[in-house]
């Protein structure tokens, strides 16, 4: 019945029923929530009405005073909301007594509080207690049923409680009134009333009956007393008992004894059934048959030895062990009757070989089973049907199994084989290893009771799914003897066969997989098991260990993100795999009001269920073979197990997750020796109709004709809201500034001198993010480095590793300590943002590998989050707000944004909109930490999103190495084995300065060889590529010196942070100085005939870097000679200079010295310097001409030999492109941009040309000072003029070729000199190299110098002329420097390209340049000149 009447107004009875039991929410998850708990003492009601139906005692600290009274409550209950519930919960509800008549009706006006509805409310209560009138199933108003109700509610207003309390136990203890008072209080009393009776004149009569009356009392009372007594010690024994002691059950055994005999062949039969069909199915195509021909478990039933209770459980929670047996061979309990018509346990399976008459029976016999074991049961209870919603048992202990096993011979001749020496030993330890995941304690088999008899088809239904991401893997143990593992992957449910594997990952301990899978479960009592393997293709791969995650964390947090699971292998950590897992249940049906069916959830995502019944007439004559397969949109999903006929019949059940249903195309084919006899095919929703419309059966195609297939469709939606999916990146929202100070006590490794220490940080991807310098020989060493770090989650772990610098073998660890971002990182509530916490200044103790601590690390972390940025409208949005603006506001409202930001702010814009404000007032509603898009540029520094999408090369196995101002990349991608790799990765890198910063992308081809080399590089100013680039991403051509090897798609995003960076952290702290000598004058003579010899030595941080020519007899001494230093650190270098006399048999003497500091120097333009000389007369002074270049050094170390990091060829493209980098822009597209001019804020963004050719480095005034300089240009228009550098020279064939019709450029001739190396590498035994360096210019050899000997710092100034070169096409100088062998090839220590228009430039004026260029690959750098003499044609 689904309308109930009303009663006095209020909710039908049974909602009262409903409203009156919500503390039982906790059973019963459709229960509505309890009435306000308003009234005093209403919730200690409920807590005392909670633990009586939890079983336990009501407390005896329960007074009445503190209970609610039935008027209150009665008041409650008519101002509770009133919700429907369905008729098949009805409950009936106990109120008080109800009065008839008119004294009812002014009752009930007088506690109404709704007085306009009496009237209504009195007619409808009149038909509730009309019996012809009453609703049928609706019980009358004074009814009370069930001890809840009587407990609640009684017969009289004024008694509120059916208890023994009294008024005194508001005021005192119960052991001031209890029966023992009561009882001397009788005893006092007889005698007074004696006395008093016989006073006024009683008789003895009157004696008598009153001592009568209390000696019936006081028998009655002591009575009762030791009943009581008597009850409470027995049920205490008994619950102690319950705790410690087994119970008996012989009752049980007796009965289960002569049930057994009824109930053992119908049990027999249905097992039969079950398996039969089963065997049917899984019958292997070698075999004719496989059946159960004989089955029987025997006459005698198994037995219950003891039951132990435990009652101290939940109230809902029933928790028993249970010792049971089956030992139906045992015989001594057996009366002689029960001996004679004993049946011990058999089971006969019958395999058939062959074909039909033809075929052989072969039976294989198991009998005399027995079982004993220790079980452990445990109910959850529940309000609804069954009242039994989960059983959970496992086996405390490993049962004892016997059997006899004769596979061969049957009953007359068969042998057990028990008997064969290892079988028996090596088939019980498999039944164990396979049982005992699924129910061997702690783990535990649940029967979900409720689901199956709610219409659950199959205990194993999926409930639900399971989102496993799996980003990454850290700290992986290696397993390789060469080189590293290839790790990967291999998911599965407990014990359960593979669900899932990852991509292998070659050659790494630090994999990335970032790979997303479903898993359908149907409950949540399961381990998802994520083992680890390395792959080999020759043998079997091998395990490296496994982790765990418990789905029943999911019950509590059903989306948990950034979980780390340690993997153990022999119950050691040997690594760890993050992950992300979400679980998301199977949407139930809505309940409706008037209790009508239930509405289903509407999802386009969820669980198909399909039934496969059976098929008909699939085969005309003979034995057909067949299965079902299950198509999925292309996917097989299921395949069934064979089934023998025409009719053959399967019964399964198949589960497949879909994601879009109205998408989903289900195809079943019923398949006969590999081929289809007939198949079905439709969208899932035609099937999930016909199901509805209860079409039976569904005609095959392909077939002899007349086939049908009985199928049916059950849909269960799932909802997954976009927002829980799962992505492989987050978005960074800040950046944790990293100052790392320095280091004390650290780990000794080197034999003879101290470890060469630096630090590798890296996130959470296991990649290396960022690298400190390395300190030589140094326990405590002392480092002063700030780095950037982007923050994507605040569960984010920063690796602090220290490690010793090895030149030939593999880095040495130091040991490692983490860090929690969400130390320095707090998340506001309803997700406005994040906030900084103080930064954390700490001493961090070093982990090394077998868990102790040697050294500690200091270093400070603090955090600053990025700026969000207001997201632009379309031109749709733009014309719908103008258009609903109105009047003259239309002009004013130009451009209307959409914020990204909070829900809030954007639903305010929108009613300030309607409004009719404008656009400049609505952007004042930007809520905090928030500006628009095209605002970002204007800040220095920020974090540049860079998504590197794919590739197009001319080769495969290739990877991507990122670099932003570093010579260590802080982001590499995954090896693709294709030619067009799609990466799909992104790097969130910060950048300091936004106006000097640029990015560098290096292709590498994975190798076997030391090192990989580089395939090609896109680079470019990071400003400029902002500008450039459109939102949805640009191609960009992949350059190999000249050379275009590819092209790669990026979509390039700049996040603003708003930071103050400290002078030491800025890009234009470090460069390349150039010192222009030009002389000196007035110099203090220090020979005797007045005059002096002087020289100059250039010193850094009091490290001799140039000495110059020495003046004979001059005080007035002209050099005009240049040199380049590199400065590290303008604001702590120190720069010095120091003139001498010299003299040729004693030592030179000082005539004085000289300091500049560089942090006063104007940045790119020249510096003229006249500067006194100090000595003791201050007399002298020296002409100096500084420019300053910022560019970025590298200051790694480099490796060497087996095992070497390649760094090299990153550091060059990195270092030798500078900060600005236009020069380097060109190489991006086809080139177009050769020089930005930078002024002020970077106005002038287009090309200035100047004569032919264009101006790649322009000089720059105010804050982007040498922005758009050209990254070389640090000598420009200066050459060196040292006597002894150009002794040799040599002349070339002309190597550019004049393009025909071409006459724009201008023709010259190169003029190359190798002068020096400094810091090479030494590769013999002795510890130094035989050195040379070859020169080829456009891959045509042009020089080979001679060989040094011994030496890591050779100089053979010696040059080569090239003819015919050309400005307007492009020139790349290679210098490759060897080590020469007499015995074997030489061996290479490193190369340097120079592209030569970025160091000379002839529309500027600059022909000339001198510097140092750095060797890539192994180290050192090179002295080199260039000098360019266009010819007069």
């Amino acid at each position: 019945m689904s309308d109930v009447q009303q009663v006095n107004g209020q909710a039908p009875l049974h909602e009262k029923v409903q409203q009156q039991d919500a503390p039982l929410a906790e059973f019963d998850g459709n229960s509505n929530p309890a009435p306000s708990p308003t009234i005093p003492g209403k919730e200690r009601l409920d807590e005392a009405v909670g633990k009586a139906i939890g079983g336990t005692v009501i407390p005896s600290d329960i007074h009445p005073g503190d209970m609610p009274t039935t008027t209150q409550l009665d008041a409650d209950k008519k101002n509770a909301p009133v919700e429907t519930q369905p008729q098949s919960r009805v409950q009936p509800e106990t109120t008080e007594v109800s009065k008839t008549g008119e004294d009812n009706e002014d009752e009930d006006q007088e506690n109404d509080p709704n007085a306009e509805d009496t009237e209504e409310q009195n007619q409808k209560r009149k038909e509730m207690n009309d019996p012809k009138k009453r609703t049928v199933g609706a019980y009358p108003e004074i009814t009370r049923i069930g001890w809840l109700d009587a407990y609640k509610r009684t017969d009289g207003p004024q008694n509120e409680f059916r208890d023994k309390s009294i008024w005194m136990e508001e005021f005192a203890s119960s052991a001031l009134f209890g029966a023992f008072w009561h009882n001397a209080s009788a005893i006092i009393a007889v005698p007074i009333v004696c006395f008093v009776v016989f006073k006024l004149g009683g008789g003895f009569v009157s004696l008598i009956l009153i001592i009568a009356f209390a000696a019936t009392y006081y028998k009655n009372s002591i009575r009762r007393f030791r009943r009581n007594a008597r009850d409470d010690i027995t049920r205490e024994l008994i619950r102690n008992a319950l705790e410690n002691d087994a119970e008996s059950t012989e009752w049980i055994n007796n009965f289960m004894s002569k049930f057994w005999l009824i109930y053992e062949p119908v049990l027999s039969s249905m097992i039969v059934g079950i398996v039969d069909g089963i065997l049917v199915d899984q019958t292997p195509a070698f075999l004719d048959s496989i059946r159960l021909t004989t089955f029987t478990l025997g006459t005698k039933a198994p037995r219950v030895e003891s039951i132990k209770s435990f009652p101290k459980s939940d109230p809902d929670v029933v928790v028993m062990d249970w010792r049971v047996s089956f030992t139906p061979t045992d015989i001594e309990d057996m009366t002689p009757r029960q001996l004679r018509t004993q049946v011990n346990p058999k089971i006969i399976l019958t395999i058939r070989l062959g074909n039909s008459l033809i075929g052989a029976g072969m039976p294989i016999l198991v009998e005399d089973m027995s079982l004993t074991g220790y079980i452990r049961f445990k109910l959850k209870l529940t309000s609804t049907f069954p009242h039994i919603k989960t059983v959970d048992f496992c086996f405390l202990e490993a049962p004892v199994i016997d059997y006899v096993l004769k596979p061969v011979g049957g009953d007359t001749f068969g042998m057990d084989i028990a008997h064969i020496p290892g079988l028996q030993s090596f088939i019980r330890d498999q039944t164990h290893a396979i049982l005992g995941p699924m129910m061997y304690a702690p783990n535990v088999y649940t029967l979900d009771l409720e689901q199956m008899m709610t219409g659950g088809a199959s205990l194993t239904a999926a409930a639900g799914v399971i989102q496993l991401t799996i980003y990454n893997a850290k700290d992986i143990k290696n397993s390789e003897l060469i080189g590293q593992s290839d790790p990967y992957i291999k998911i599965r449910l407990g014990n359960r066969p593979e669900i899932a594997s990852t991509q292998v990952q070659k050659n790494t301990l630090n994999p990335v997989f970032n790979e997303t899978n479903i898993i359908l479960i149907n409950n949540l009592n399961e381990m998802i098991c994520m083992e680890v393997f390395d792959k080999d293709t020759v043998g079997k791969d091998s395990s490296l260990g496994q982790a765990n995650f418990d789905l029943k964390t999911l019950e509590e947090n059903p989306v948990q993100d950034d979980v780390w699971c340690s993997i153990l292998f022999n119950g050691k950590e040997r690594g760890s795999i993050r992950i992300r897992a979400a679980y998301f249940p199977v949407a139930k049906p809505t309940p409706v009001e008037d209790g009508g069916e239930p509405v289903p959830v509407e999802s386009n995502s969820g669980i198909l269920a399909i039934n496969l019944a059976q098929a008909k007439d699939i085969a005309r004559s003979g034995k057909l073979k067949s299965h079902c397969r299950v198509v999925l949109n292309g996917q097989v999903v299921h395949t069934t197990g064979n089934s023998i006929g025409a009719n053959p019949t399967w019964g399964a059940y198949v589960d497949a997750f879909v994601t879009d249903l109205e998408a989903a195309q289900i195809l079943v084919e019923i398949v006969s020796e590999e081929q289809v006899v007939g198949s079905y095919g439709a969208p899932a929703t035609h099937i999930l109709r016909d199901t509805e419309d209860k079409v039976g059966w569904l005609s095959l195609q392909g077939g002899q004709g007349g086939e049908k297939l009985n199928m049916t469709a059950v849909w269960k939606p799932i909802l997954m809201s976009d927002s829980l999916n799962p992505t492989v990146h987050k978005a960074a929202f800040g950046v944790a500034r990293i100052q790392l100070f320095g280091a004390r006590g650290l780990k000794n490794v080197e034999i003879g001198s101290d470890s060469d220490p630096y630090v590798l940080i890296s996130g959470d991807k296991g990649s290396s993010r960022c690298r400190t310098k390395t300190i030589d020989s140094s326990l405590n060493p002392e480092w002063n480095e700030i780095h950037y770090i982007a923050v994507n989650s605040v569960k984010q772990i920063l690796d602090f590793e220290t490690f010793d610098f090895q030149k030939r073998t593999k880095d040495r660890t130091l040991g490692k300590t983490s860090f929690k971002v969400n130390d320095v990182v707090e998340e506001l509530p309803d997700n406005a943002g994040y906030q900084a916490r103080p930064a954390v200044d700490r001493w961090a103790p070093l982990r090394q590998k077998d868990g102790s601590t040697k050294g500690e690390l200091h270093y400070q972390v603090s955090f600053h989050p990025s700026l969000k940025l207001a997201k632009e409208a379309t031109e749709a949005e733009k014309e719908k707000n103008a258009h609903a603006a109105q009047g003259p506001l239309e002009a004013a409202k130009k451009e209307v944004v959409e914020y990204d930001a909070e829900v809030e702010a954007r639903e305010k814009l929108e009613a300030e909109q309607k409004k009719e404000i404008p656009v400049e007032q609505a952007q004042i509603l930007l809520p905090p930490g928030t500006i628009h898009a095209h605002e970002a540029l204007e800040y220095d520094s920020g974090i540049l999103v860079t998504t590197l999408i794919g590739a197009n090369l001319d080769r495969s196995g290739t990877y991507c190495e990122v670099y932003i101002d570093s010579d260590y990349y802080q982001h590499k991608t995954q090896i693709q084995k294709s030619r067009d790799p799609k990466w799909n990765e992104i790097a969130d890198i910060f950048v300091k300065e936004l106006e000097y910063a640029k990015l560098t992308i290096l292709i590498k081809e994975k190798s076997s060889i030391e090192r990989d080399p580089v395939v090609g590089s896109v680079t470019g100013n990071i400003r400029t590529l902002l500008e450039t680039t459109p939102a949805e991403g640009a191609e960009f051509d992949v350059v190999d010196k000249t050379e275009k090897r590819g092209t790669m798609r990026l979509k390039l995003e700049y996040l603003p942070v708003p930071i103050e960076l400290s002078p030491k952290e800025r890009l234009d702290n470090m460069g390349q100085l150039t010192v222009h000598l030009v002389g000196a004058k007035d110099l203090m003579a220090a020979d005797r005939g007045g005059a002096s010899d002087p020289y100059f030595i250039f010193r850094v941080n009091g490290k001799e870097v140039f000495k110059s020519e020495t003046v004979k007899k001059s005080l007035n001494p002209v050099y005009d000679e240049t040199f380049v230093v590199p400065i590290t650190s303008r604001a702590d270098d120190q720069f010095s200079f120091e003139v001498f006399d010299w003299n040729q048999i004693s030592t030179s003497k000082s005539l004085g010295q000289g300091a500049i500091d560089l942090r006063n120097l104007q940045l790119v333009l020249p510096n003229d310097f006249k500067l006194p000389l100090q000595n003791k007369t201050n007399q002298g002074e020296v002409q100096l001409r500084l420019r300053f270049m910022p560019e970025f050094l590298s200051s790694n170390k480099r490796k060497s030999g087996f095992g070497a990091t390649f760094l090299g060829e990153g550091v060059g493209l990195v270092g030798n492109a500078g900060m600005a980098g236009v020069g380097a822009v060109g190489q991006i597209g086809q080139g177009a941009v050769k020089g930005v001019g930078a002024v002020g804020q970077g106005a002038i963004k287009g090309v200035d040309t100047v004569g032919h050719g264009a101006i790649k480095g322009v000089g720059a005034v105010g804050k982007g000072v040498f922005g758009g300089l050209s990254a070389g240009a640090s000598a420009i228009g200066l050459g060196h003029k040292k006597k002894d550098t150009v002794p040799t020279t040599t002349t070339a064939p002309a190597v550019i070729a004049t393009a025909p019709g071409s006459g724009t450029g201008i023709v010259g001739r190169l003029t190359i000199h190798v002068i020096e190396a400094d810091h090479l590498l030494g590769v013999d035994k002795s510890g130094f190299s035989d050195p040379y360096v070859k020169v080829r210019v456009n891959s045509k050899d042009v020089l080979k110098t001679k060989v040094k000997r011994d030496t890591l710092s050779p100089n053979w100034s010696e040059s080569v002329i090239v003819p015919g070169v050309r400005t307007d096409q492009p020139v790349v100088v290679d210098f490759q420097v060897k080590d020469h062998n007499t015995i074997g090839g030489s061996k290479e220590l490193g190369n340097c390209d120079v592209s030569l228009w970025e160091y000379i430039q002839p529309g500027a004026g600059s022909l000339q340049a001198d510097f140092w260029a750095p060797v890539d690959g192994q180290g050192g750098k090179l002295h080199l000149a260039l000098q360019f003499e266009p010819s007069e044609a």
